[in-house]
């Protein structure tokens, strides 16, 4: 099959952008032909991939925003490359510029949305939001595509979107990519023995999110101080440097700052314990996935999707905290619970989250709405 996937995600670094590689990139093993059109530089070399590089410019969270400028260019691309079926990938404006290559070709159209959330903390988001809600009731896509059911039943159905034309698919990774035999031993040596590691891009969100954490490492410092918490992802630390100084944490709370993917894979292997804070409506989290993947007990806060999407394979608290500070000290203080959810994230993982499973959902969606485009 010949895919046009259309995308403001793509990469090695940030979650979603690893989602969208995956996806690609398995694609690409099942046989398909792809053209990528996309915001972001993608340097992956494959036979049956075509990538064309929607001009940009300002910061690269604005790129999807200046991309339906150019779809012309977009279009006339498409037109070369004659595809079966139009995949949209992120938000509503890479959705928008499906339903103008689909209504030009007469091909179906697949959009796929990775978060909505009511719950937004800056005017970038905020905005995000009021363009989904207006623009996805309006668009012509065949299928559209989310990450939770909580997505479908909060947004899409009041938004007054049919139930018939809309798919739950989970987020996903490979799991080729989590080696459990990794041992993470020169990260212990550098910075302790017992670690306590999250790893996300620090961005304002994901900043919010994590000041919870931060915060609740009082309460982890006063029963075992012998844990330190390594905050690690690019960006602007200052705020959580703060909150650390403020809560008497700054010697226990650290941050290493950005790693290579290499690095990633020993951090990984060297967490007892990954704790998650979210500030807005959970769809999901790569960085959760990944921990997930490597086997590791999570502490998570009860937001959105959280208890549909993990089940009962993470320790689940209230945004709070002090209740995060308990979780994480009840996994400390309880080895046999804390090597329970070690097991039950690596099975759900594989049962349910891998990318192999994600991408033969999307192959039957594509030849759903093929067919259905044929009667």
């Amino acid at each position: 099959m010949k895919i046009l996937y259309i995308t403001s995600v793509l990469g090695n670094i940030g979650g979603s952008e690893i989602y969208c590689r995956d996806v690609i990139k398995e694609m690409l093993k099942k046989g398909h032909k792809v053209l990528v059109i996309s915001t972001e530089p993608f340097d992956f070399k494959h036979k049956n991939l075509e990538f064309f590089q929607i001009p940009f410019f300002g910061h690269h969270a604005f790129h999807k925003f200046t991309a339906p400028f150019f779809y012309h260019k977009i279009i006339k691309k498409a037109l070369e490359f004659k595809p079966d079926v139009i995949q949209s990938h992120s938000n509503s404006l890479m959705g928008w510029i499906g339903d103008k290559v689909k209504k030009e070709l007469n091909v179906p159209h697949v959009l796929l949305i990775e978060m909505i959330s009511a719950d937004n903390h800056n005017l970038h988001t905020k905005t995000i939001f009021a363009l989904e809600k207006f623009l996805l009731p309006k668009l012509k896509f065949d299928k559209i595509i989310v990450w939770t059911e909580n997505m479908k039943k909060k947004f899409l159905l009041p938004w007054g979107i049919k139930e018939k034309r809309i798919s739950v698919i989970p987020a996903a990774l490979n799991k080729s990519n989590y080696d459990l035999n990794a041992k993470g031993n020169k990260v212990k040596e550098k910075y302790g023995e017992h670690l306590i590691i999250s790893i996300k891009s620090l961005w304002t969100t994901n900043i919010a999110g994590l000041q919870y954490v931060v915060k609740a490492m009082k309460y982890v410092k006063e029963k075992h101080p012998e844990y330190k918490y390594l905050c690690i992802g690019p960006g602007d630390s200052s705020a959580l440097q703060k909150t650390a100084k403020e809560y008497g944490v700054g010697d226990v709370v650290l941050f290493p700052g950005s790693i290579t993917n290499k690095e990633k894979k020993e951090f990984w292997a060297a967490t007892e314990i990954a704790p998650h804070s979210y500030v807005y409506e959970f769809s999901t989290a790569i960085s959760l996935l990944e921990f997930l993947a490597m086997g590791k007990a999570c502490v998570i806060t009860d937001v959105g999707a959280v208890r549909e999407y993990l089940k009962d394979s993470a320790l689940i608290v209230k945004l709070d905290e002090k209740a995060i500070g308990e979780g994480i000290n009840k996994l400390i203080e309880n080895p046999e619970l804390r090597k329970n959810y070690e097991k039950k994230a690596r099975k759900l993982f594989e049962e349910e989250y891998s990318i192999q499973a994600s991408v033969e959902k999307l192959e039957k969606i594509y030849l759903e709405v093929k067919n259905k485009e044929k009667e």
